[in-house]
């Protein structure tokens, strides 16, 4: 899947380098990540099945990268 963050996602007070720098992190962990305000992507059909424990791991490692960088 591909995700889409933007400054709206981490919250108040939040600026475009916070955003890449939570962008670096979730690719270093493997996501496929770009900036903007879409809906995430199916990128692959084989992912459709497994579309809402693939989210939750994100969302898991969204929340972990966001604790590193103190937000």
């Amino acid at each position: 899947m591909r995700f889409y963050v933007a400054e709206k996602n981490i919250g108040p007070g939040t600026c475009r380098e916070d955003v890449d720098e939570l962008i670096r992190r979730l690719r270093d962990r493997g996501w496929e990540v770009a900036y903007g305000e879409r809906a995430n992507e199916i990128t692959d059909p084989a992912e459709a099945a497994d579309q809402q424990a693939i989210m939750d791991r994100f969302a898991d490692d969204f929340m972990a990268c966001l604790t590193e960088m103190g937000k």
